[in-house]
């Protein structure tokens, strides 16, 4: 057995799951939920980020309260060139994702920028000049239903996540349609925001000690912008050690009409890990994890016993995670580094200028990177 994998426990998994619903909740707090010990989950989580197996990204990607513009990008290469190809793109702050995946193309891309121009210069004058590119189809993301945010382990019990989400039993409040939009991502928020890229459970002292903040303006910075959505934690485990493996993207066609109600269905499907309307081919797109291959055709069986009104058009398993979330990855799914994701670099700087280096990457001492 890899000893990696049997290093890894169900304590882990559950202390994994409740940092992904309480991402920056103090060892104190999550004690008693886990009934474990505060240093002894703090040697566990310690241990897992310096291994690679479990990290939290802080992301926050907007311009203003302008949302990322963001796209899927399928990408076909010249036989044996892939690897070469989905080295390079790995570096680039604006790919989120890297997949080699099976179907019709060879690499699959989630790319967040600025704005519409900034992706026509990325495409155009990065991604399809790299050497051994021989075309690519781009999907923009015109809705986000669910976002890989939201995916969660399934080790804890539901009154252990009631207690850790302050949730009760009671049906919500409905949402205020007046409820404020998302905060503005300000441009000195930005570094602040990139900071946490690698590890978004560093303390404010830290922060405000690397960025020249007081403490206070930390505290109030990042509570504006959690508080309003502009800044998300996301917590995830090593894909081969999570117990779900397996990654799948699934294109379908919907009639417009019935997009929201498709969309609250393939949501609450347990397997469902981002769920968003695309713009080209087809207009809908899904991405699931699963515990193996043979999973997918229960679940694409599933989703069409539930939502006769959804046609699935294309399907394709990742055979190579290299990125999610900004995160490099290794065959195995643990962390090899963080590139940090500043979206706002121009991907096509002048030669020579302080834009033009490599993109900014921090490291982390995990398993070995793809070859």
């Amino acid at each position: 057995m890899n000893s990696a994998v049997s290093a890894i426990d169900d304590t882990d998994r559950a202390l994994v799951h409740a940092l992904q619903l309480a991402p920056r909740a103090s060892w104190e707090r999550l004690a008693p939920v886990l009934g474990a010990r505060p240093d002894t989950l703090a040697r566990r989580w310690d241990r897992m980020t310096a291994a690679g197996e479990a990290w939290i990204t802080g992301l926050g990607l907007r311009t203003g309260t302008r949302a990322p513009c963001m796209a899927w990008v399928e990408v076909t290469c010249a036989p044996g060139s892939s690897p070469t190809v989905g080295s390079s793109l790995v570096a680039d702050p604006h790919t989120m994702g890297v997949e080699h995946t099976t179907g019709g193309r060879d690499l699959l891309l989630f790319v967040a920028v600025p704005d519409l121009h900034t992706l026509y210069r990325y495409l155009q004058f990065r991604v399809q000049r790299i050497p051994g590119v021989s075309g690519t189809r781009s999907s923009m993301v015109t809705a986000v239903h669910t976002a890989p945010d939201r995916w969660r382990l399934d080790q804890l019990t539901p009154a252990q996540s009631d207690r850790l989400t302050g949730r009760t039993r009671r049906a919500a409040a409905p949402v205020s349609a007046s409820a404020p939009g998302p905060a503005a991502l300000l441009e000195e928020d930005r570094a602040l925001v990139l900071a946490l890229a690698s590890d978004a459970r560093r303390s404010v002292a830290s922060l405000a000690r690397e960025s020249g903040m007081s403490e206070s303006t930390v505290r109030r910075r990042l509570g504006r912008l959690e508080s309003r959505q502009s800044l998300r934690y996301s917590c995830a485990m090593a894909s081969g050690l999570s117990g779900w493996p397996v990654s799948a993207t699934l294109w379908a066609e919907v009639p417009e009409h019935e997009v929201a109600d498709c969309a609250a269905v393939a949501s609450g499907l347990r397997e469902t890990r981002t769920c968003m309307s695309v713009s080209g081919p087809w207009n809908f797109m899904i991405s699931a994890r699963l515990r193996t291959v043979e999973e997918l055709s229960r679940y694409t069986a599933d989703l069409s016993r539930r939502l006769p009104g959804l046609h699935i058009t294309d399907t394709a398993v990742a055979l190579c995670v290299r990125k999610s979330e900004a995160q490099e990855l290794d065959q195995a799914g643990r962390r090899v580094r963080t590139v940090l994701p500043d979206i706002w670099r121009d991907p096509v700087p002048e030669p020579g200028s302080a834009h033009g280096r490599g993109a900014p990457q921090v490291g982390a001492p995990g398993g070995q990177g793809f070859p």
